[in-house]
């Protein structure tokens, strides 16, 4: 009899899985966080942001940006991912899991672009692309050195299986950043983040919001192993037709749909991913983890369950 996670690591592989895997339903992932707060509802983050619950629906917005000048780059306070509390939740949170059974992934919470635009605010962030483009840089590559410190310690301490990065770098349309700025001030980063994990060899996942199909290549190039993309901003069959069997696409359902749309929607997008992922290649989930109707995540279990199982596993 296949496990969760056996059947999970079938479709990364790109075989057949004996279903389509789905974290919410078939229980074959299990995420860890970090201790560092990268966000809060009332007051500061772990790296010096305010910010404030302006809307219980759309959660807390940054208030105050820390960092006003190029010359405090080099001396501006950041976390420290050795302190005990850092790791301890996640490797308390690991010490439950079975393993046989369940993926863990790692999160490494908030990304490169996010926390240098949430220090500079957005604005700032591209003056300084154009003013001073060192310090921006000094900037990015300061959070790398947390972010990478973040990733070994979920490796090393407490044994993940996957390293999960998220950045949002697309609109609803377009890149937020041009692909020129993205490799100029992101990728560099972005690739260390990478190798930080592939020495040890565990999978890399990457999410950003927006229409991000313009940087796919990059983010193979440099190692990615699982996209997690929103449906309705990319062009899914596009980019399974084109990058073949080299990348997993993470979700499928688009978050638009499970808040807003009709459930003949809802089941049309399941169905559409249990026909792409007979293969492998794709894990169903909602397109962003947000608070859906319950109603509309059971229209989903239910399609899911009626299309996404593929063979006996005896």
């Amino acid at each position: 009899m296949f496990s969760p996670r056996e059947n999970f690591f079938l479709a990364v592989e790109h075989k057949e899985p004996y279903w389509l895997p789905c974290p919410l339903f078939d229980n074959s992932t299990v995420t860890v966080q970090h201790g560092l707060i990268e966000r809060s509802n009332f007051g500061l983050d772990s790296w010096g942001v305010r910010w404030e619950l302006k809307d219980q629906r759309s959660d807390s917005f940054p208030i105050i940006h820390p960092l006003t000048s190029p010359e405090m780059v080099d001396d501006y306070p950041f976390p420290s991912p050795y302190e005990p509390h850092i790791i301890s939740k996640a490797m308390e949170a690991a010490s439950k899991i079975n393993r046989k059974n369940i993926v863990v992934l790692g999160d490494n919470g908030w990304g490169l672009f996010e926390r240098a635009w949430l220090l500079l605010s957005m604005p700032r962030f591209f003056l300084w692309a154009f003013r001073y483009p060192a310090d921006l840089k000094r900037l990015i590559e300061r959070i790398c050195e947390v972010k990478i410190a973040i990733t070994e310690e979920l490796i090393e301490k407490v044994g993940v299986d996957i390293i999960c990065y998220g950045d949002d770098w697309g609109s609803e349309d377009r890149l937020l950043l041009s692909p020129k700025m993205w490799r100029e001030f992101i990728k560099p980063y972005q690739a260390k983040l990478y190798k930080a994990a592939k020495k040890h060899g565990v999978l890399i996942y990457q999410h950003s919001d927006g229409n991000v199909e313009d940087l796919i290549s990059d983010l193979m190039e440099i190692g990615v192993d699982i996209l997690n993309i929103q449906r309705e901003c990319n062009d899914w069959q596009k980019i399974i037709m084109k990058y073949c069997n080299r990348i997993t696409l993470w979700g499928g359902v688009s978050a638009r749909t499970l808040d807003i749309g009709e459930h003949k929607k809802i089941i049309e997008e399941v169905e559409e991913c249990c026909q792409l992922g007979r293969g492998g290649g794709i894990i169903l989930a909602p397109g962003h983890s947000l608070k859906y109707p319950p109603e509309k995540i059971e229209v989903m279990r239910r399609a899911w369950m009626e299309k996404g199982f593929y063979k006996n596993e005896h």
